[in-house]
């Protein structure tokens, strides 16, 4: 999953005072607040102000150093799964448990990068088996449930093993269609994000999602910027849970990315912008978002801040072209005045504002179903008709003499 807050700011270094010395400038991603960019505005209208940089006398652009890659935890998963498998068919359950523990931690943190359920209900369907085996039937029971609905209308595999689980499996998939239904509602920043759930797509937030079956389930999202994100949500019969999908990551850069996404610079968000220029030691803060209207096609909005004075200023707003054609003589404009002008550039602004224009309404919250049909377990032998009348006598056949 790529983290977008962080791992792309940019460090800048421009010519300031009389002795010459370099301000320190980060700039952060710039963000879409709605679903409907779907050529990654955002991370393509930071490519061009890093061009721009790169090619401006008085500026320097820096980056900040490479970072290992993160362990494979998908792949530690699959390998807990199996190692439990291993414990279980050796009768240590209670060390097959522990590794199905660990395992499902981290298939949970992965969530967005699992395209179905089926692993996740496959690696419940044994843990439930394990536990029943110790006697912890309550525990089992709900994990069977949660392997159900994470793969609907899908046969476990785990059930051909054994006709008793086989049985016990049926049990518990009647029981959970005798149940009463819940709901799931999606919010995002930005709106506007097209969601999926169980592997089904849902229409764009906000949406509820109604009749879905008691249990855990799946949801993925794209955002306007590339990043994918997901996670799992936990359904009550008759309750409605409520899922907020905002820009991945942790810390400060995320913090700051979320607010943005939803359109609003608020005291918080700028708390999290003078942590961010802090542990960048930065003197200034560049950061905004990209919006898109009918008229002008994309609206930059951008601010600047430095961190000492916790006090944003709004740069002049930009109007670009879809394909930011245009994005070269306008964005180095901007980048000229802030070279030119530092932490005086732009205007004061009172928090809290919205950085791009309020010109289209908030969207309306769709409803629809929870889209995933379920197949009955065992396909239905289909009825034959009683023949109307006796069939005919067959003819006896011709032979030549």
């Amino acid at each position: 999953m790529m983290r977008l807050a962080l791992p792309l700011l940019l460090l800048l270094g421009a010519t300031a005072g009389a002795q010459g010395g370099a301000r320190r400038v980060a700039v952060v991603p710039i963000q879409a607040v709605s679903g409907d960019m779907t050529s990654r505005s955002g991370p393509r209208l930071t490519e061009r102000l890093m061009s721009e940089v790169r090619g401006a006398g008085g500026l320097s652009l820096v980056t900040p150093p490479l970072e290992e890659p993160p362990p494979d935890r998908l792949a530690q998963a699959r390998a807990g799964v199996k190692e439990a498998g291993t414990l279980r068919q050796q009768r240590d359950f209670a060390g097959a448990q522990g590794a199905l523990d660990k395992a499902l931690e981290g298939f949970a943190s992965l969530a967005s990068s699992l395209p179905n359920g089926n692993e996740l209900a496959d690696a419940y369907a044994l843990r439930a088996a394990i536990l029943y085996a110790q006697g912890k039937d309550e525990a089992a029971s709900r994990d069977l449930v949660f392997a159900l609905t994470l793969a609907p209308g899908r046969t476990l595999p785990l059930a051909a093993s054994s006709p008793l689980f086989a049985q016990t499996v049926s049990r518990a998939h009647a029981a959970l269609r005798e149940q009463p239904r819940g709901s799931v509602r999606f919010a995002s920043a930005p709106l506007g994000v097209a969601v999926t759930l169980d592997g089904q797509p849902v229409e764009t937030t906000p949406v509820r999602v109604t009749g879905v079956p008691p249990g855990l389930h799946l949801w993925r999202t794209v955002l306007p910027s590339g990043e994918v994100t997901g996670g799992l949500v936990e359904v009550a019969s008759g309750r409605e849970a409520v899922v907020t999908i905002r820009p991945p990551g942790e810390g400060p850069g995320a913090v700051l990315a979320a607010a943005l996404a939803g359109n609003r610079l608020d005291a918080p968000a700028v708390d999290a912008a003078v942590a961010l220029g802090q542990t960048l030691r930065a003197d200034l803060l560049l950061f905004g978002t990209v919006s898109l209207t009918e008229e002008t096609g994309l609206v930059f909005d951008s601010f600047i801040l430095a961190p000492d004075t916790r006090a944003p200023r709004r740069l002049p707003r930009i109007t670009l072209d879809a394909e930011l054609l245009d994005a070269g003589p306008r964005l180095r404009g901007l980048t000229s005045a802030l070279a030119s002008q530092g932490a005086q550039a732009g205007e004061p602004v009172a928090l809290p504002v919205s950085p791009a224009s309020q010109g289209a309404p908030e969207p309306r919250l769709l409803q629809v179903q929870y889209p995933v049909v379920e197949r009955s377990e065992v396909p239905a032998t289909p009825a034959v008709s009683a023949p109307s009348r006796a069939p005919l006598t067959p003819r006896k056949p011709l032979v030549r003499p």
